[in-house]
């Protein structure tokens, strides 16, 4: 599909260089005839898929597996999956988050965010709810001092890379990751990590890199999508 993978920090792991894109998702729905809701607004080919949950982003990599081993292009022991929850942090830049579930490091980094530490974000940070999204919705507060250009998603590269190379480690969509979010509380159902924050985001507790949103594993919308890792030698 023309996706480039890089070593993002993590040994015999690559990721891609971007979320998975709305015509790359297209190629699976047609061989597949798997169900996909669209948003209510207009995206690019080259904007991140939305509208999927986890078990949507599962199956897409088992497909893409699959398909890939049959024409070669994968060895038998190869695999593309989602990144697990410590995968995603290395990758983004927090190689020394301390030990345990998701839930025990949600938030316990503070202040450090996918373009640095200052508040609010620097011109081209990412695609966040900036001042843009008043136009969308008149009540909505946005990020002050901040405008991305988009009221919703942007096509994926629009913004810098980060050192990895890796473009929207913050913003522009939510990303699913492998792992559970441990919660006792509402044991059913299994509540499934999503990391980086999106175009509908303003709040700087969320912005940050070590924030760890959830959602269950049938939970969909039009800010949440999904990006592979290349499982090169397990």
């Amino acid at each position: 599909m023309g996706v480039k993978f890089v070593p993002a920090g993590s040994d015999k792991v690559l990721f891609s260089v971007w979320d998975v894109r709305v015509k790359d998702y297209a190629v699976y729905v047609k061989e597949t005839g798997w169900p996909w809701p669209k948003p209510d607004y207009t995206q690019t080919d080259n904007d991140p898929v939305v509208m999927v949950n986890w078990n949507d982003a599962h199956a897409f990599c088992d497909w893409l597996t699959k398909k890939e081993r049959a024409e070669g292009r994968l060895a038998p022991n190869q695999m593309y999956r989602l990144p697990t929850d410590a995968e995603w942090s290395k990758a983004a830049g927090l190689e020394n988050e301390r030990p345990g579930t998701p839930r025990d490091k949600d938030g316990k980094i503070k202040g450090v965010y996918s373009w640095g530490t200052q508040w609010p974000p620097p011109k081209g940070a990412g695609n966040y709810a900036g001042e843009e999204v008043k136009v969308r919705d008149p009540s909505w507060g946005g990020i002050t001092g901040y405008n991305d250009g988009y009221m919703e998603t942007s096509p994926v590269g629009s913004f810098a890379a980060n050192r990895y190379g890796l473009y929207d480690m913050g913003g522009n969509v939510w990303q699913w990751c492998e792992d559970k979010y441990p919660m006792p509380e509402y044991p059913t159902p299994e509540f499934r990590v999503v990391r980086g924050a999106s175009w509908s985001d303003d709040n700087p507790d969320s912005l940050i890199l070590s924030f760890r949103g959830v959602g269950p594993p049938d939970y969909i919308n039009d800010d949440y999508g999904f990006r592979c890792v290349l499982v090169v030698s397990p």
